[in-house]
């Protein structure tokens, strides 16, 4: 029996689960259906941002409105029938009516577990937060490190952050040779937390125009890192900056082992790894490139092994991803796992 699906916000990162889920028909159909949209915005304004991307592009299926409803068509044939909801609180979304088994809360709004839980007063079964949580949830997911802890009977999960997907795993795969420490720089595109133009922000440097700085911040994805991976409590440190671009990040470490690998051991480990055990979650890459060419990329990362560097026992690796497709496709299977442990 397929997983019913609910998300509540269609934003970027909203879109996107629904672009992935089309995207990848063939892998997630047979295990989930999107049943309803939840969005304060009206419908047109919600199908016309759906139709045209200025990152991704044009949607690539035919999609219309039909009363209440989001139609989404291929070469004549239906591909999904969405409810679309225009309601401001999680209590008011008639998720139970509609028989919503997982609610994926992508407003960045209700990140704490008992805002999440809201969700399930109006009749849902499971939240997964598509974001890092402002407290304690009952399990904080990584795909290929700790996705074998999601079950069921979790009410409110999260889906950390687009950098930890990407961090972890990396860490995950280098702690064989016994991390003693890693200082990590996220270099990251704009999100909708900035302003176009200088005002006021909790972050006085998150209120610079984003699009004419290159901006030093916080990261949520130390913390969430080490919630994950316990072992990297006091040996991970790190910040995000902020750069002009519209998609696509990359995350640089600094690493330090107890042990004595070679460059040509970290590089075997990682190439290794990205094509077996983590073949969907981690690629690599010798090619010279350059952000704009991950747009698209479904991979949590990917190794850019033209920039993999040593110094005595300091190792330097870059990994890039795509901060809205890949993220969406991590979350989509997180409920394609949910799915399979009915």
């Amino acid at each position: 029996m397929k997983l019913r699906l609910g998300i509540n916000g269609f934003g970027r990162i909203g879109r996107m689960l629904l672009r992935a889920y089309l995207s990848g028909l063939t892998q997630f159909d047979h295990h989930l259906d999107i049943i309803a949209i939840n969005d304060i915005a009206d419908a047109h304004t919600l199908l016309h941002l759906l139709k045209f991307d200025s990152t991704h592009g044009r949607l690539g299926v035919d999609a219309w409105l039909q009363d209440n409803h989001l139609i989404l068509q291929k070469n004549g044939q239906t591909l999904c029938q969405i409810v679309l909801l225009n309601q401001k609180n999680p209590t008011d979304i008639a998720w139970g009516e509609l028989g919503i088994d997982v609610v994926l809360e992508c407003t960045g709004h209700f990140r704490s577990y008992d805002d999440a839980s809201l969700h399930r007063l109006s009749g849902a079964k499971q939240v997964i937060i598509g974001a890092a949580p402002f407290d304690n949830v009952d399990a904080s997911i990584v795909m290929g490190v700790n996705d074998e802890m999601l079950h069921r009977d979790l009410p409110i999960i999260s889906g950390v952050s687009c950098t930890t997907q990407a961090l972890v795993p990396l860490l995950h795969t280098l702690q064989v040779y016994g991390i003693d420490s890693v200082m990590m720089t996220e270099i990251h595109a704009v999100t909708a937390d900035q302003t176009v133009l200088d005002q006021a922000h909790r972050d006085l440097r998150r209120a610079r125009a984003s699009g004419q700085n290159i901006i030093p911040t916080t990261s949520s994805s130390i913390n969430a890192s080490v919630r994950v991976l316990p072992f990297l409590q006091g040996k991970l440190n790190g910040h995000s900056i902020r750069v002009p671009t519209a998609n696509v990040a990359c995350i640089d470490i600094t690493v330090i082992f107890h042990t004595d690998p070679t460059l040509d051991d970290i590089r075997d480990l990682l190439r290794h790894t990205s094509q077996n055990r983590l073949r969907r979650i981690m690629d690599y890459t010798d090619e010279p490139l350059v952000s704009s060419d991950f747009i698209g990329d479904t991979h949590s990362l990917i190794i850019d092994g033209t920039e993999l560097m040593q110094a005595h026992r300091q190792f330097k690796i870059l990994a890039w991803y795509d901060n809205e497709v890949g993220y969406a496709n991590r979350l989509l299977d997180m409920c394609v796992t949910l799915g399979k442990t009915n």
